[in-house]
């Protein structure tokens, strides 16, 4: 008889990320000033990784996100002065976004505004447990990213 679901890693792998996941956003959350989300911090996030110039189409395909969804928070962003939205200077038709001061601002505020949290989670855990979780965690995203962009075999094939 096979494991009830309960009891398969895999479904309890996914459960504790999940979970970790919600506690994240949560935290994240109770520190954001008002008129900002969880999703404004995501991009905010975003452009200290990667910088900021991107499209909104490239935006949309690094967060996963429809170009919709990044329209209507980029527009709620710059409603806001945490971003501006300007055409590119060598194809007038794209859009390109750029951090405002006021956006840097206010994602280095969330940060100091958490900083406790952070000093607490790293006296909780040392540089080698977190070091030993990443290659799992590293090949689970790959994995999923692979798998998700396999066509759906038939339905036929799943019987």
């Amino acid at each position: 008889m096979p494991p009830a679901l309960k009891d398969r890693p895999d479904v309890a792998v996914f459960n504790e990320i999940g979970i970790i996941e919600h506690l994240m956003r949560h935290s994240v959350s109770a520190h954001l000033p008002p008129g900002v989300t969880y999703a404004h911090f995501e991009m905010l996030m975003s452009f200290t990784r990667s910088g900021d110039g991107q499209t909104p189409a490239e935006l949309a395909q690094a967060m996963m996100m429809t170009k919709g969804a990044i329209t209507n928070i980029l527009q709620k962003m710059e409603a806001l002065g945490l971003v501006c939205v300007l055409a590119d200077v060598k194809d007038r038709r794209k859009k390109r976004v750029r951090l405002t001061r006021a956006g840097a601002q206010v994602y280095e505020q969330i940060l100091r505004d958490m900083k406790w949290k952070m000093d607490a989670l790293r006296e909780g855990f040392t540089d080698n447990e977190f070091r030993q979780a990443l290659p799992f965690l590293r090949s689970l995203r790959t994995f999923l990213g692979e798998i998700s962009e396999q066509p759906e075999p038939e339905a036929s094939i799943l019987r």
